[in-house]
């Protein structure tokens, strides 16, 4: 991923994140983004990412058990 910071960034403020896919193929997503805060661009950034099933996170004791700290964090009444 690369970012490119336009003006520095201050901490503790609001600030928005976008995100989105500018070309799919196969497992390979191009995603651009940028930081704003109001109409003020502070930083793009561009990353190519690589999709993984989560099937394959699962097949591991790791995975599960990371998988299960997830549910439990979202539906922490068993849902």
């Amino acid at each position: 991923m690369f970012v490119r910071y336009r003006t520095p960034v201050l901490i503790n403020r609001r600030l928005t994140v976008s995100a989105w896919v500018v070309d799919s193929r196969g497992r390979r997503l191009h995603v651009d983004a940028e930081l704003r805060e109001g109409s003020n661009v502070l930083a793009e950034a561009r990353g190519a990412f690589l999709h993984v099933p989560l099937e394959h996170f699962l097949a591991s004791p790791e995975g599960r058990a990371a998988g299960e700290a997830w549910r439990r964090r979202f539906h922490p009444d068993g849902e």
